[in-house]
């Protein structure tokens, strides 16, 4: 005797219905998933690209406030100082009302936009101390400042200018 359990039994064209719809219902999440995960990459690309740009910024900023900012003799002077004891990428021009440009560091190249350090060449690495010295700096004299970035955003020299 064949006797049938009880329960619900489906034909086999709703089964295979519901297993077509189950497939369209995984690829349309697939599909959002994969929408949701090109949005959130392209969000995250954004907020890094800010970020990097907000750090590079910061990293220069001791030497971005120069930019137009009128600083004392004394100020310049430490500045060379602290700059030529860890030899920090970056050239620091002095014109003072005795002298025109003189480089500290290292030498800045104005039609290049680039600055050099090569051995002999036309920079110093130490401060005159006399006060007759051609370019003896001032401390109690004005000078206006100015920073010069290279082609990747860098600051490699600060200008002061005498006033």
């Amino acid at each position: 005797m064949n006797q049938r359990e009880e329960g619900f039994f489906l034909s086999t064209a709703t089964r295979a219905l519901i297993i077509g719809v189950a497939v369209i219902v995984v690829c349309i999440v697939c599909s959002l998933a994969l929408y949701m995960s090109k949005q959130g990459k392209a969000a995250i690309n954004t907020g890094t690209n800010q970020y990097n740009k907000m750090l590079e910024d910061y990293q220069d900023l001791n030497k971005a406030m120069y930019d137009g900012l009128e600083v004392s003799g004394s100020e310049v002077t430490t500045l060379i100082n602290k700059l030529v004891s860890v030899r920090d990428y970056t050239a620091v021009r002095v014109k003072t009302k005795a002298s025109d440009f003189v480089c500290y560091n290292y030498y800045y190249n104005e039609k290049d936009n680039s600055i050099d350090n090569r051995e002999g060449g036309d920079f110093l690495m130490a401060l005159p101390e006399a006060k007759g010295a051609d370019h003896y700096i001032n401390p109690q004299a004005d000078f206006l400042g100015s920073v010069r970035k290279n082609a990747n955003g860098i600051i490699i020299c600060i200008d002061f200018v005498q006033q």
